[in-house]
């Protein structure tokens, strides 16, 4: 099947956005290497920007300024993780408002860790709750658990142990091991959610395999107050899945 012909005229944006895409990520990859999550915010490990870097970041800042929001995005990364120098928390904290305006979901969620956190905004919960939303309600699963925490302990929003419980399991069930923790610890102590042995017993199992250390201890605990049919019903379901 023929391929279907490229449009001869396009945006600054767009333009700058190929070039991006095609002339430069390769070696912005390496430089940023997406920073690691962990449920209280970025692993912020020191990064080495490889030869060729500044070229090719030239280009994103173009892109950036005209207008694309990857480019804003990862203009924030770049700040954040101090590859132009110094950390710029304050610059990073801008470039991710830009791009989370237009709906980036990442940018959404970083901008919103800035503000939970303090870094390059004012501390504001309450606003990064209105950040985290979006980004969860499109998939984010990082986004997802912090959304969920702020409810647990009643931090920017009113808490709701409930609404807790729905963020957690959109986290855990993308595979994110504290959240699995937590919605077991909410189904052991009927918080949030109708109390539910075998449930607890299910979400703790699956954080102990994704390595979450706690986990152990509390399956030994809950288990003192399991029966033989209770078990054999939660090795069913994690069998299943």
């Amino acid at each position: 099947m023929p391929k279907r012909p490229m449009a001869r005229s396009r945006s600054v944006s767009g333009l700058y956005a190929n070039l991006v895409r095609y002339c430069c990520v390769a070696v912005i990859g390496v430089a940023l290497a997406v920073p690691v999550w962990s449920p209280g915010g970025w692993a912020d490990a020191p990064v080495v920007a490889p030869k060729g870097y500044g070229e090719a970041m030239s280009w994103y800042l173009r892109a950036a300024e005209a207008g694309n929001p990857q480019a804003q995005y990862l203009m924030g990364l770049i700040h954040w993780r101090g590859l132009r120098g110094a950390r710029d928390y304050e610059q990073a904290a801008d470039w991710f408002e830009k791009a989370a305006r237009k709906g980036h979901v990442a940018a959404q969620f970083s901008l919103g860790l800035a503000l939970e956190r303090g870094r390059g905004r004012a501390r504001d919960p309450a606003a990064a709750a209105r950040w985290y939303e979006p980004a969860a309600m499109k998939g984010h699963a990082a986004a997802a658990f912090n959304l969920g925490a702020l409810h647990e302990q009643g931090l920017g929003v009113e808490r709701n142990l409930a609404q807790a419980a729905i963020y957690y399991r959109r986290a855990a069930e993308a595979g994110v091991a504290r959240a699995q923790y937590n919605l077991g610890l909410l189904y052991a102590e009927g918080k949030g959610l109708p109390k539910d042995t075998v449930q607890a017993w299910v979400w703790l199992s699956r954080a102990k395999r994704a390595g979450y250390g706690a986990a152990a201890a509390a399956l030994a605990d809950l288990g003192k107050f399991m029966d033989a049919a209770q078990r054999t019903r939660a090795r069913r379901i994690l069998g299943g899945k």
